[in-house]
């Protein structure tokens, strides 16, 4: 049973970025995690935690909240973002079960073959950093390139995570990072570019000295003034992945509004307490809310938003304490800064981050409070 398990964990996160069918519903890597998790939580049970308990309230109160809207004669189809919710639970307890018993081993090999596997298909697929084909901007095995920048994100701070807990080299995880960016890059992401650059140069700085710390900044502020010098030259005109960042402001998608944040005020105040529902959102906005945080004001109103934000709260609160703030900032901007301007939500990669760097703060917290007792325990002894 073990190695069943072990088999189904590697291949579930080594499949992520793999879509065979339309979004909104379950791919491979989905029904491998979900027989994973079904099997670990029927072995150990489900952790309650106070996280674990805010994401059971969110499922619960978003199938309340889509139920009464299909009643009211709306399609049946749009309860699927609730039981989204459900199944996002159930993986998240899994891997925080497995990370807390075993640690990360087996999720580095999946993410190793994951980061290969992302690349290998946007390679195969096809990218042009120059200009578009008649298929748009490039997004590998996914269905959009939306998905392939919320995944860059997401493995960016999971090779993080694995290379502060000494499970990657040094080198791998450049190697990985550099994956990470490339992939951002292909998917003409802003969002990704930005917070995946920003997290790179400060989780890959050199850790044994001051001195190889101000070389490090030395190097990259050079390395920074020559790439302006050069786009200040004109170097860089024909690159696709410039342009959309020097004309980020300019565009109108980029704008709170296009994104779908403010449909709520075209419902009354109850609506804005307790939600409108997926559907009835997405007629207003002409498709989902683009945001992570928005869509649940939108979806299930202020109500259903406290529920969510307790959850994240509570993860970013853990990792603050017990990975600092250079952890705590490599391990949350970037998946909540792609959050401000694209849905998370149902991302399946995020809540694997969300599980496993939990467990870690979780092991952390538990060492920490069992050495003041050993050492009370040496003494008596003594």
């Amino acid at each position: 049973m073990n190695r069943i398990t072990k088999y189904l964990i590697i291949l579930g996160v080594a499949l992520l970025p793999v879509y065979v069918f339309d979004s909104g519903g379950m791919q491979p890597s989905h029904l491998l995690l979900f027989t994973y998790s079904i099997i670990i939580l029927i072995a150990r049970g489900f952790p309650v935690r106070p996280w674990s308990v805010a994401l059971v309230a969110l499922f619960l109160y978003a199938s309340a909240v889509e139920s009464f809207y299909v009643i009211l004669g709306g399609d049946l189809l749009f309860l699927i973002n609730a039981v989204f919710f459900l199944f996002n639970f159930i993986v998240v307890a899994a891997i925080y079960t497995h990370v807390r018993e075993t640690g990360l081993k087996t999720l580095r090999f999946g993410v190793m073959f994951t980061a290969a596997i992302a690349f290998g298909a946007v390679a195969y697929f096809g990218v042009n950093l120059s200009e578009l084909d008649g298929q748009g901007r490039p997004t590998g095995a996914f269905n959009n390139p939306n998905q392939l920048g919320y995944f860059s994100v997401c493995l960016l701070s999971f090779t993080y995570l694995l290379y502060r807990e000494k499970q990657l080299s040094y080198w791998m995880a450049a190697a990985i990072f550099s994956i990470a960016m490339f992939l951002a890059i292909a998917s003409l992401s802003k969002a990704a570019m930005i917070s995946n650059f920003a997290v790179i140069v400060l989780a890959l700085k050199p850790v044994r000295s001051r001195s190889a710390v101000l070389g490090w900044a030395l190097a990259g502020l050079i390395g920074l003034l020559y790439l302006f010098q050069q786009y200040q030259g004109g170097a860089f005109d024909d690159l696709l992945f410039v342009k959309r960042l020097a004309n980020m402001a300019r565009e109108g998608d980029s704008s709170l509004e296009a994104r779908g944040y403010f449909a709520f005020l075209h419902g009354t105040p109850l609506h804005l307490l307790f939600g409108m529902g997926t559907q009835n959102i997405n007629e207003i906005v002409g498709h989902e809310v683009h945001s992570t945080f928005a869509s649940i004001l939108n979806n299930y109103g202020l109500f259903g938003l406290m529920i969510f934000s307790a959850a994240i709260f509570i993860w970013a609160a853990r990792l603050w304490q017990y990975f600092g703030l250079v952890g705590f900032i490599c391990l949350t901007v970037p998946p909540m800064a792609y959050g401000i301007t694209h849905d998370g939500t149902r991302f399946t990669f995020f809540w694997l981050l969300f599980a496993a760097s939990m467990a870690l703060a979780e092991r952390e917290r538990r060492s920490s409070s069992l050495q003041p007792m050993a050492k009370s325990i040496g003494s008596v002894r003594v």
